[in-house]
């Protein structure tokens, strides 16, 4: 018995595991559905006035075209994927994608959150550990999240005080 037990809970371990690891990234627009407005604590529209709303487009500037330059790169910034792993989430390598995730859109609730396409509709109120389960992240007090993009290898690194910068991106 006590075999068949530990045989039940690995097959759950590695079919949780393989559910994550094939959690794709859907876009802004659809955790927008929800978190937009009164109803949804203004997520969206908070998230809008941030510098992640706008990080794919600083790529467009002159500035980024000339650290694409130094750097060597063969591409424009807009489609460099040294560039688009943190001003577009979803592109850090092996990153997967539904067609909803537009790189324009910038860094999004994802790229704090994890891939949405297993606990988009199974995160709510009163649906929160299931959302969990499905691969749902809350990064409170974990720098580790940010230090993904925000650490010495990016060529515009100047820094990073979580406690100071998380006051410029936090909501609800």
């Amino acid at each position: 018995m006590k075999n068949l037990i530990v045989l039940f809970l690995s097959l759950v371990l590695v079919y949780s595991t393989n559910l994550l690891a094939q959690n794709k990234y859907v876009g802004v627009k659809t955790c927008m559905a929800c978190h937009k407005g009164e109803k949804g604590k203004m997520v969206y529209e908070n998230w809008l006035k941030t510098k992640h709303a706008q990080a794919f487009n600083t790529l467009k500037s002159e500035k980024s075209k000339e650290i694409a330059k130094k750097m060597n790169l063969k591409v424009d910034p807009t489609e460099a994927p040294q560039c688009l792993k943190c001003h577009a989430t979803g592109y850090f390598p092996g990153e997967q994608m539904m067609p909803t995730n537009k790189k324009e859109d910038g860094v999004t609730c994802e790229a704090c959150h994890g891939p949405g396409s297993a606990y988009k509709s199974k995160h709510g109120k009163d649906k929160r550990e299931e959302g969990f389960k499905l691969g749902l992240v809350i990064g409170k007090n974990d720098e580790t999240i940010c230090k993904k993009c925000h650490n010495p290898e990016s060529p515009t690194y100047v820094g990073f005080n979580y406690k100071k910068d998380w006051e410029k991106v936090k909501h609800q």
